[in-house]
């Protein structure tokens, strides 16, 4: 099995993500959503962050936020350094696992959002983490969760079987890493979104078994840290 701490294994990942160019197109749906909303965005939260592409698209766009990469992974970590350098302090770095969330004493934030990192937990976890960060996130603010998410019956494994002919395939085979629960579906997101204070937990983008879910903080809602 593959292993995100392993720098081999991460640099041999980060070589072979044919999404990537996918997933620009429902990040700047997020970003939109965001500037039409009118708030002010101050910090960004991003869980499992990786490299570091989504929380570099947050900074750019708001030039007077600042940013938290959260991450279990060192060799990540020291990718994402490397790719977000030019944002100086405006980053800071947590190495953590989400799971652990609760105590990682994040401040508050206008949003948080995740890439392809909360569909290794399990229900009970993503439910717990949603919680946190509804805990987090400030009144009138957003969470996004852009992930693979299941579906019912046969289709989920007919969207893994048909995806390549959209993205192309990788050009090397890559270990697989660890799943240990089925994904969850973009409805059941939704619902816990909502449980962790969240309202109007909507799918406003999906591609075969990635989808991006949204939702956003009840205003004046008080917050729970």
């Amino acid at each position: 099995m593959g292993s995100w701490e392993s720098a081999e294994y991460v640099g041999q990942w980060l070589g072979e993500d044919v999404i990537a160019d996918m997933l620009v197109l429902p990040r700047r749906i997020s970003l939109a959503l965001v500037e039409d909303a009118g708030i002010e965005v101050s910090h960004v939260v991003d869980l499992g962050s990786g490299h570091g592409p989504y929380l570099a698209e947050w900074l750019d766009a708001f030039p007077a936020a600042r940013g938290t990469w959260v991450d279990v992974s060192a060799p990540m970590q020291d990718e994402a350094r490397e790719q977000l350098a030019r944002f100086g302090d405006r980053v800071t770095y947590v190495l953590t696992d989400v799971e652990d969330l609760a105590s990682a004493a994040i401040e508050p934030a206008s949003v948080v959002c995740s890439s392809r990192a909360l569909h290794h937990l399990s229900p009970e976890a993503l439910a717990e983490v949603y919680r946190v960060v509804g805990a987090i996130v400030e009144p009138g603010g957003f969470v996004f969760n852009l992930d693979h998410v299941g579906a019912t019956g046969e289709l989920e494994q007919a969207y893994r079987r048909i995806r390549g002919r959209f993205t192309g395939e990788r050009k090397k085979e890559l270990k697989p890493h660890r799943h240990d629960y089925p994904l969850a579906r973009a409805d059941q997101h939704a619902a816990w979104m909502e449980a962790g204070g969240f309202e109007h937990a909507d799918i406003p983008w999906r591609m075969l078994y990635t989808a991006l879910i949204a939702a956003r903080r009840r205003a004046g809602s008080p917050s729970a840290r």
